[in-house]
């Protein structure tokens, strides 16, 4: 039995979006499948790529824009539809009798995969991570991103309210989409203990530096209302991305003196052995790994209401709901946090029992037996 995974996220080497699949490829490996993957060349294989290649997984490396200054003079002058689907088209040719997996953030990111692998009558299966009101497709696109989607064995979405905005989007439901969940770096072992506050509340934002999905700009204009200035309470952002300078300069703009920005964190529960509260000011989510972690660890959240954060947030007994990602609601959610900070840690152990409710224990074995049914029967 063979499966082809395909990582379809552009822009960024890796990515929380990137987990599932990859450690579904993985395991399957391991278990004795034929495995193989295609994603984006980088400079720099990302560590987890890298393992799959230590495992012996067929991994591709597909031409892409940032391939040195070379690569992007031909990015420029080359039409990037023609030589992308050059190597989508190779790849795929090569994975006869595979069942494709096709990974992608935004919906339409995976379409040309999902095009090929029906016109090289593959069966295949798509799993979307992210949506927004703001990706509203073209009347003109909607034809082939509905037929994309019918044709494919399964829909995979690892927020139930994302998929149901891909299905308004469309105009029609799709019957074979399902909802997933994805790993994240915390299991249910021991959590963390409770940090001693000496004096200081510790709240951290966990994420990918990006404003647009992340929304930390509204988080930074929130702490800079008049009141947060002398509260005995830091804000900490851990994470890497291409707008942390821009944050940096923002925070020294508002003259933000409990802001600080620590860099990536390897180790997720380092960060939770001495922070106490989880702030999401999202304004894009599926359901975010970060709030699964924090649960895990017995730490509460702030969140906006997007994707599926308020299947965990639980407004005033798992964390405190902002119902839009604006500065208003941001900064409101924020107050009733801090209001109620002698509660954190209860609120942190409810947080738990509600992840361990609702969230599968293992999430990628799951899927995998998802996909080798699909395989056997396809």
């Amino acid at each position: 039995m063979r499966l082809a995974f395909v990582s379809a996220m552009v822009g960024y080497p890796w990515g929380g979006c990137e987990e599932l699949w990859s450690q579904a490829a993985g395991r399957l490996h391991d278990e004795g499948y034929q495995v193989t993957a295609s994603v984006a060349r980088w400079p720099t294989l990302p560590p987890k790529i890298a393992a799959l290649v230590e495992k012996g997984v067929r991994v591709s490396l597909r031409r892409g824009r940032f391939d040195g200054l070379l690569g992007k003079i031909r990015f420029k002058l080359t039409s990037v539809s023609r030589t992308e689907r050059a190597d989508k088209i190779r790849y795929l040719r090569r994975q006869a009798g595979a069942l494709v997996v096709i990974s992608q953030g935004g919906y339409s990111d995976g379409l040309e995969w999902m095009k090929a692998s029906r016109d090289l009558d593959l069966p295949y299966v798509a799993i979307v991570h992210s949506n927004s009101e703001a990706w509203w497709p073209e009347d003109d696109q909607i034809p082939e991103l509905t037929d994309a989607y019918r044709a494919a064995k399964r829909v995979y979405y690892v927020s139930r309210r994302n998929l149901q905005l891909l299905e308004d989007q469309l105009g029609e439901d799709l019957p074979n989409a399902e909802v997933v969940w994805n790993p994240c770096n915390v299991d249910f072992g021991n959590p963390p203990a409770w940090p001693a506050v000496n004096g200081t509340w510790k709240v951290a934002q966990v994420g990918q530096l990006h404003p647009p999905t992340k929304g930390q700009d509204l988080l930074l204009r929130a702490l800079a209302r008049p009141q947060w200035s002398n509260r005995p309470v830091e804000v900490i952002f851990f994470g890497e991305g291409s707008s942390e300078g821009g944050l940096r300069r923002l925070a020294e703009k508002l003259k933000l003196k409990n802001v600080m920005f620590r860099g990536h964190v390897n180790d997720i529960r380092r960060v939770w052995e001495k922070n106490h509260l989880l702030v999401m000011p999202s304004r894009q989510e599926g359901l975010p790994l970060a709030l699964v972690e924090a649960f895990r660890c017995e730490r509460p959240a702030v969140a906006t209401d997007v994707g599926d954060t308020a299947e965990l947030v639980v407004d005033g007994e798992t964390g405190f709901v902002a119902p839009a990602p604006t500065v208003s609601f941001v900064a409101e959610a924020l107050e009733r946090a801090w209001e109620r900070r002698q509660e954190w840690q209860p609120m942190g152990q409810a947080a738990r029992a509600r992840a361990e409710r609702l969230i599968p224990q293992d999430p990628v074995g799951n899927f995998c037996d998802r996909l080798l049914q699909i395989a056997q029967h396809g």
